[in-house]
């Protein structure tokens, strides 16, 4: 089957469509690609499959990292002012609980909600209300607190 400079176009506005429904915007990218190449192969129709290929490919990949370094682009990982609001771990951080087991070398435990929590920190004794800093894996960093 030979591929028509038509063929082309029909893939880019495809790919254009697509964007409209799936996000990201990358696939727009290789519409470019697609629709270049196909104006490509209307003016030049001997272009063979290969070097029809060889366009798209580096076409798509130029406009998809140029539209990455222009200025119009914007990262989608803004901060957040609620970083842990998904992460149930990230939600202690701050909080303050009475140790149920003392900290002794360097690791005890509280009762937080019915389930019990490893911490670990400075030696404290049983009933000493130490707060939250930090984790380190499922464990509570914390130091007493005021």
């Amino acid at each position: 089957m030979e591929i028509a400079y038509w063929h082309w176009l029909s893939l880019g506005v495809l790919l254009f469509a697509l964007e409209i429904v799936v996000p990201g915007a990358i696939l727009m990218w290789f519409g470019f690609g697609a629709i270049v190449t196909g104006i490509v192969l209307w003016l030049i129709p001997s272009f063979t499959l290969a070097a029809q290929l060889i366009v798209f490919v580096i076409l798509s990949i130029i406009s998809l990292l140029a539209w990455r370094k222009s200025p119009w682009y914007k990262d989608e990982t803004t901060p957040s002012d609620t970083p842990g609001l998904n992460n149930r771990l990230q939600s202690h951080i701050g909080k303050v609980y009475m140790l149920s087991t003392p900290i002794i070398n360097g690791r005890g435990s509280v009762e937080v909600d019915g389930s019990i929590w490893q911490v670990q920190g400075a030696d404290l004794p049983a009933g000493t209300r130490v707060k939250v800093v930090s984790l380190d894996g499922t464990f509570f960093n914390v130091t007493a607190a005021e």
